[in-house]
């Protein structure tokens, strides 16, 4: 007989649902936060936000027209470019 103990496997949990529970935060709030985040990203047009989308075909800085997501077309074509480029990382490091 083993003496390992037997978890109980618990009903799977969605990311943002998880991230709400851990982080004690009302949905409100935590929608919130995102919102602003992603705000913020579009309005300087960091990260995958410099690059258009070509799954939505929307412009450079503008959201990706699903709500709080952005497309992996865009997210991959970002990182595309940063490889391309070799600004992968920031450059004290590249060195």
């Amino acid at each position: 007989m083993s003496t390992t103990p037997v978890l109980e496997v618990t009903p799977r949990r969605s990311v943002h649902a998880a991230a709400r529970i851990a982080v004690g935060l009302p949905h409100s709030a935590l929608d919130a936060m995102l919102d602003a985040t992603y705000e913020t990203h579009r309005r300087f047009r960091h990260g995958a936000f410099a690059e258009p989308c070509p799954t939505c075909h929307v412009a450079a800085g503008e959201l990706c027209l699903a709500r709080r997501s952005v497309h992996a077309a865009r997210r991959l074509a970002h990182r595309a470019r940063e490889t391309q480029s070799g600004r992968g990382f920031p450059p004290f490091t590249a060195r």
